[in-house]
């Protein structure tokens, strides 16, 4: 379903010191923002040790009204434009009387509380600039600081980067031209209306501080002009009395279902265009959405007038494209930010353009240990996808996550960046821009693959058996196969393994591919199921292409279970499925081809079997092809009728039986 974070979620309170392992790799994170103190959070609950130096002397960051680091550029009329119960971290929901959209000093009490309830501020140290990060010559970090006590240098393990990227303002580039005689401030630089009473403002942006501070402009100058370039879609905070972000849907749903939800919403809300800015030249959906039930509110009441981009500046006016001029004395560039690094050298990681391509918005391919935390401008909250991201890096650091092979997490990246790329018009604003709902749920999906593999590593196994039977998966494919096989009262038995390839030619009249996809799916089992290539039709054939189906080579079927392997998984130990034809209907044997195969690719094998008559099917033992065929089918068969009833005679197929009395 789609996040929302429940008063039921909280969490325990930790009360006592949680030990450190220190086995375990060291880590450093930057900064105590949002992001830094959900980093800091997860190593701490999973004993990593770690330091997390900020800068300032505040915990929250952009949320903290003059933050001591500078670096703020949180305005005293500042809400979230993401419902409470969408913003919290997964288990620490907001205060019950919170109003559906916090002002930013309850944001930043709610953080203080997230310190507290989980106990790490002692981890946190103050007022402490990151001077520089560089690798070490063994492939480490070390990390130069600045604090009270001076200046000292320290090696890490790894480095979580939290720093944030609201924080180093970006202005027109290039400049517009002409002279202008009055005053020029960043919307960074903006705190109160103070600044804006009884002047002539001209407020240059379409992002949601833009039009904050034009709103508060309206009140107090003499004049407000809002200039607009590019006109984007505003949405309404609430819809139908309640917060509009609260009506999602499950993030595995497409790209376009969340689009056509955010067109609704712009539709209803409505265009612009009648306050005499452009029509947009994207579709709703297309870029970062922003909001305001203001806006049009102080537009129609005569207390702003909007326009489109800037021309020129001419002394104490402004000239728009269109021809009108406006006074002005003051101009606020609601411009957006640089994103960067001060502490990293610009030839080991830098944002040309505010675009670093990552795999997952958190890791660099090319450097080992270093990670990313917040790096997102996400349709949505950027706090719980902090909080994950920290998660997945906290069960990398302890070994409880294992990632892919090096090339697919290349090509994973290089394919997540053109998709998002493709989904939003081209920015500078949009280079980091994920889909809230959907980038938690391909996360998670991940990190259950990477936990899978972990837990299937050589050094976590017995004599060639899986470490252990995984625990029952969560999502709409294990759902879906726990009520069919519940419902048809099928059990299921053997040691499940955790990944698996599926060797032979399913159709339509053959429960046992259906029913063994259906215990991959219960399982969370990773399946690759190869079949003949005509059968890659019909609905059969959008079955298989679902479940990652590949065509099987049949000259050389050990060398494209290889082939697979090597490209999706690298050296991840995989397991053979064996599939049992052995329903009391069709006769008690299987195919020599399996074994074979297993014997080519010098991988494990195990059975994949369904019985009927007893409504079971399951998993059987592994083990390793030895060259005996009659000792290995009597293994397989010794399962078989253990866990079904049936004493097979006729299990092992007669080429195989000739070739093991050969």
């Amino acid at each position: 379903m789609a996040y929302l974070v429940k008063q039921s979620h909280r969490a325990p309170a930790v009360t006592s010191p949680v030990p450190v392992d220190e086995s375990l790799p060291r880590a450093c994170v930057i900064g105590a923002g949002s992001s830094g103190i959900a980093a800091a959070k997860q190593l701490h609950v999973s004993g990593i040790g770690f330091d997390c130096f900020e800068k300032g002397s505040d915990i929250g960051g952009t949320w903290v009204l003059d933050n001591s680091n500078g670096q703020s550029a949180c305005y005293d009329t500042l809400e979230i434009n993401t419902s409470c119960p969408r913003m919290a971290f997964s288990d620490f929901p907001m205060p019950a009387d919170y109003p559906p959209y916090a002002r930013h000093d309850q944001v930043h009490a709610y953080f203080e509380q997230y310190v507290d309830h989980f106990g790490f501020r002692d981890k946190i140290t103050f007022d402490t600039t990151v001077e520089q990060v560089t690798r070490s010559a063994d492939g480490r970090w070390d990390v130069r600081f600045t604090g009270p006590d001076g200046t000292e240098t320290r090696t890490y393990d790894a480095v979580l980067v939290a720093n944030g990227h609201h924080w180093d303002p970006r202005w027109p580039e290039p400049a517009y031209p002409g002279t202008f005689a009055g005053e020029q401030i960043h919307s960074h630089d903006y705190r109160s209306a103070d600044q804006l009473a009884g002047r002539d403002v001209v407020v240059v942006g379409a992002g949601n501080s833009a039009m904050d501070i034009a709103v508060e402009s309206s009140r107090v100058a003499r004049t407000t002009t809002w200039s607009v370039r590019r006109t984007e879609w505003v949405l309404r905070k609430f819809l139908l009395g309640k917060p509009s972000d609260q009506v999602a849907l499950p993030g595995w749903l497409p790209w376009w279902v969340t689009a056509a939800r955010l067109r609704i919403g712009a539709t209803y809300a409505g265009n612009m265009t009648k306050y005499g800015l452009p029509a947009p030249t994207h579709k709703p959906g297309q870029s970062h959405p922003v909001q305001s039930d203001q806006i049009r509110e102080r537009l129609d009441a005569g207390a702003m007038a909007a326009r489109p981009g800037i021309e020129r500046l001419d002394g104490d006016r402004v000239v728009f494209v269109d021809g009108s001029t406006a006074p002005a004395d003051l101009i606020v560039w609601a411009t957006g930010y640089k994103v960067t690094f001060p502490f990293l050298a610009p030839d080991l990681v830098s944002a040309q353009g505010n675009e670093l391509p990552l795999w997952k918005r958190t890791v660099h391919p090319d450097l080992p240990g270093l990670y990313f935390i917040g790096l997102v401008q996400a349709i949505g909250a950027v706090m719980p996808i902090a909080e994950a991201q920290s998660a997945w890096v906290a069960e990398t650091l302890a070994g409880r996550y294992v990632p892919p092979a090096d090339d697919v997490v290349r090509r994973q990246m290089a394919a997540e960046h053109r998709r998002d790329k493709k989904q939003f018009y081209a920015s500078p604003r949009h280079t980091m821009e994920v889909d809230f709902d959907h980038y938690l749920w391909d996360l998670e999906r991940e990190r259950k693959a990477g936990r899978a593999r972990a837990a299937s590593r050589p050094a976590s196994t017995t004599a060639g058996q899986p470490a252990a039977q995984p625990a029952t998966s969560r999502g709409v494919r294990p759902m879906v196969a726990r009520v069919l096989l519940g419902a048809a009262r099928w059990r299921t038995v053997g040691e499940v393994p955790q990944r698996g390839v599926l060797v032979g030619a399913p159709h339509t009249s053959n429960w046992d591919w259906v029913l063994t996809i259906l215990l991959a799916w219960r399982y969370g089992i990773t399946i690759r199921l190869l079949v003949k290539k005509e059968l890659f039709v019909g609905p059969l054939g959008w079955l298989l292409r679902r479940t990652g189906a590949v065509e099987l080579d049949r000259k050389s079927p050990g060398g494209t279970i290889k082939d697979l392997l090597a490209e999706s998984e690298g050296d991840a130990p995989w397991l053979i499925g064996l599939a049992a034809e052995g329903t009391r209907s069709r006769g008690t044997h299987w195919k020599s081809g399996f074994y074979r195969i297993a014997q080519q690719t010098g991988l494990p094998i195990t059975l994949a079997f369904i019985d009927a008559p007893s409504r079971t099917v399951g998993w059987g033992p592994t083990f390793r092809p030895t060259g005996d065929v009659r000792a290995d089918m009597d293994l397989v068969r010794g399962f078989y009728a253990d866990k079904t009833g049936i004493k097979p005679e006729n299990f092992t197929p007669p080429r195989l039986r000739e070739e093991g009395t050969a």
